[in-house]
């Protein structure tokens, strides 16, 4: 083997290294985005689940001031007429 050949080998294997090393941060990386992309994805789907129970529970709030009103300003009318 001549010296040139031994420095190649040298040379790829610390480019080796190198990108071996830049690759496992990266792949660190993405796992930690994908956990907390699916934690994000559940907290944002039980936020959903709220939203929906809490907007069915004001929709009948607002049904029930709706019907008051209403027999309210029906009293009224009775009473202008009468």
């Amino acid at each position: 083997m001549t010296w040139e050949i031994v420095l190649g080998i040298i040379a790829m294997c610390g480019a080796g290294v190198t990108l071996g090393g830049v690759l496992a941060k990266l792949v660190h990386t993405l796992t930690r985005l994908d956990v907390t992309l699916a934690s994000l994805d559940k907290s944002v789907g039980e936020d959903r689940q709220m939203n929906i129970s809490e907007h069915k529970m004001m929709c009948g709030r607002l049904e029930n001031h709706e019907v008051r009103i209403s027999s309210i300003e029906h009293g009224m009318e009775h009473e202008r007429k009468g």
